[in-house]
């Protein structure tokens, strides 16, 4: 049995997978006429035919079928190789090529169901289908522009399999994995009456497992009447409709270059007590980039810890997770202080396997985790189906009147950098809220959506198609 890693697997997958994009796109730029869909259909098939990995049949037994079509594979590569430079769809080149590749597709569809314990219903609904990952980057306040995106798929019918967060899209995500269709009236109802004092203040409760900083964020006290149950429990990362990965930033002992006060007082000066920042010492925000360059320069010394993907972390409070998420070195603070002895167990555990001393902000070492979303898919963790598509959504890209946030932007920019090739499609915001207004108020957060419907709208009606089922290939293709 062949056995690929993450890269290889890109490597093959997404080769076709942008086969069947260019090829999307260029009978829809040309008017889509559907006396040529039945064409498309057939070319979409095959591609995803040859694409496949790894099939789950209807035991649940994961049949692993890349070598066995592996030859039939690159006739397919080869073959529709002319599309990766075509300007526009070359119809009567599609037209001399496909009768052949249909007719080898059936041949290796016939071998390969007589061959391994495949199903032909299984194989069909792998080949035929998609499902929707969606990755939320971290930001701060420019992330919510994110409900703007999650209306815009809702619009479509184009609901996630799986979302995948860091910070702010942690939290965002975690309003539409509340249910399993898009419901904005929670996050409407949130943004009409939360104010700055529900969120944060500037106490004094100890640091246990967070990393001591100047503003407390209280999210359980703010939103998290949102996320409970019918016994009014808080939903826990198993229990959310919409399955969820949200990440956070381990650090072990070695991360640590400062007695945890400092890290605590680090901006008492720029955040008034009781109100919002100083607008005169924001300045001293570059102390953040400061802090963020320390850790990152000992990546050894930081751990990826993605709640969500692991039987211990699945039993993670759902809120708890966000708010680790969250925690901005110097600037947000997130703890457990409630007598939950569930929680505390759960967090000695976590803390143990992972040799780690303290959560934080997961922007460090994965701030649009579409990683995390491509390696669930592939381990089989969405129901065994292993054809996706991921859209990644980045609201911190650097940007002019970003300035301010530049040197942070620039620290995390080679995860978000090796992250996107695992992306189907990239979104970058092109207009956003300040990252610092935490807590804005219902009509900015209503503004910043439509920014974001903006910046999606022109990738629509790929990704739409996309979604399309295919038609089962007939013998008589």
């Amino acid at each position: 049995m062949l056995r690929l890693d993450d890269k290889s697997l890109l490597s093959h997958r997404k080769g076709f997978d942008d086969l069947e994009v260019i090829l999307v796109s260029n009978w829809l730029e040309g008017g889509s006429d559907p006396e040529q869909k039945p064409m498309i259909d057939r070319t979409r098939y095959v591609i995803n035919f040859a694409k496949m990995t790894v099939v789950r049949n209807s035991d649940g037994v994961d049949v692993d079928v890349i070598e066995a079509i592996s030859a039939h594979s690159w006739l397919v590569r080869e073959k529709l190789s002319f599309l990766q430079t075509a300007t526009a769809l070359d119809l009567s080149q599609l037209k001399n090529v496909l009768p052949s590749l249909v007719k080898c597709t059936l041949t290796a569809r016939k071998q390969l169901l007589e061959s391994q314990p495949l199903d032909r219903e299984s194989l069909e609904r792998e080949i035929c289908n998609r499902k929707l990952i969606l990755v939320l980057g971290g930001g701060g306040g420019a992330g919510f522009g994110y409900g703007g995106i999650l209306t815009m798929l809702d619009r479509y019918m184009l609901n996630p399999s799986l979302i995948c967060g860091t910070s702010i899209g942690a939290l965002i995500g975690l309003y539409r994995a509340r249910r399993l269709r898009h419901d904005p009236a929670a996050m409407h109802a949130a943004s009409s009456k939360i104010s700055w004092g529900q969120v944060f203040d500037r106490g004094q409760e100890p640091s246990r497992y967070g990393l001591p900083a100047t503003l407390r964020l209280h999210l359980r006290r703010s939103v998290g009447e949102f996320f409970t149950d019918e016994s009014g429990n808080t939903l826990t990362m198993e229990q959310l409709p919409v399955p969820m990965h949200i990440v956070a930033t381990g650090l072990s002992v070695g991360a640590l270059k400062h007695e945890l006060e400092y890290y605590e007082h680090l901006l008492d000066d720029v955040v008034s007590p009781g109100s919002k920042f100083r607008v005169k010492r924001l300045f001293k925000l570059r102390n953040l980039a400061a802090v963020a360059k320390e850790f990152i320069s000992e990546p050894e010394a930081l751990r990826e810890v993605v709640f969500g993907r692991d039987p211990l972390t699945m039993e993670a409070d759902c809120v708890d997770a966000a708010g680790f998420s969250a925690g901005i070195p110097g600037l947000i603070h997130y703890d457990i202080h409630r007598d939950d002895q569930r929680m505390h167990l759960l967090m000695g555990r976590l803390y143990s396997e992972y040799g780690i001393t303290r959560l934080i902000e997961g922007g460090l070492v994965n701030n649009v985790p579409v990683k995390a979303g491509f390696q669930s898919a592939m381990e089989g963790r969405l129901d065994g189906h292993r054809n996706v598509f991921i859209l990644g959504v980045d609201c911190f890209a650097p940007r002019i009147g970003t300035v301010l946030f530049y040197p942070v932007q620039q620290l995390v920019r080679s995860n978000v950098l090796s992250n996107k090739p695992y992306a189907n499609t990239w979104v970058s915001f092109s207009k956003t809220l300040n990252a610092l207004n935490l807590v804005p108020k219902a009509d900015q957060i209503y503004e910043s959506g439509h920014w974001a419907m903006d910046d999606l709208k022109p990738h629509i009606p790929v990704i739409e198609a996309i979604f399309k089922p295919i038609p089962p290939l007939g013998e008589d293709c």
